[in-house]
């Protein structure tokens, strides 16, 4: 049911490109770009903004009409990172700089909303994951295949992995453009993330039988 496919799209060219420029980026821009609510974070939320108004495109033109599970589900994984990107609204209550100029915010229990939160985000995953496993037994019964473009999600796999994990708690050490890297590897990912949402297809498979007759 599930087929990855390696194709050489152009948005596998671009996602390239775009990965050269922002790595390069990195060690150009000034470190405050890379600061909370900053302009490598508000462009993050933009792209992912992006991504859910390429998801209500896909379900305004479905194929398959069970696909819609799939494309709702996306647009909740968008909101929640565009959650965590805005870090649940504490962008929006600052109460200071510390000494390198950098805005601090008040922490989630203390916003007023604070209480459901994470309440709030564990229902909203728990729901992606429904509507993402019922759609796959759906598709499973209805011999519904998912072609997945492998160069997309590895892009999205790997750039992650680089943002989270090696930059972000520096097992490679680049100084003060550790920070930068990590936005810029986000915003990669982000961007794969998106040409994965929009190239990946549902198609019914049929069993062909062909008739002949024994003379």
């Amino acid at each position: 049911m599930l087929n990855f496919e390696i194709r050489y799209t152009k948005a596998l060219v671009i996602l390239c490109i775009l990965a050269v420029i922002f790595i390069g980026l990195s060690f150009v821009l000034p470190i405050e770009y890379s600061y909370e609510n900053h302009f490598l974070e508000n462009l993050e939320v933009v792209i992912l903004f992006l991504g859910i108004v390429i998801c209500i495109g896909k379900i305004r033109d479905f194929i398959l009409y069970d696909s819609i599970k799939f494309y709702v589900a996306s647009i909740i994984i968008y909101i929640l990172m565009i959650g965590r990107e805005l870090s649940w609204g504490r962008v929006f209550y600052p109460i200071g700089m510390d000494k390198n100029g950098e805005q601090i915010f008040v922490k989630v229990h203390e916003l007023w909303y604070g209480s459901v939160v994470y309440p709030m985000v564990g229902i909203l995953i728990l729901i992606v994951l429904i509507l993402l496993g019922v759609y796959f037994y759906q598709s499973r019964r209805q011999g519904i295949c998912w072609y997945i473009p492998l160069g997309e999600f590895l892009f999205f796999i790997v750039t992650s992995i680089l943002g989270q994990f090696v930059f972000d708690r520096g097992l490679v050490q680049f100084g003060n453009y550790n920070q930068l890297l990590e936005e810029s590897c986000e915003i990669i990912a982000y961007i794969a993330l998106i040409c994965y949402t929009y190239d990946i297809s549902f198609k019914r498979r049929y069993i062909h039988i062909r008739y002949f007759s024994i003379r």
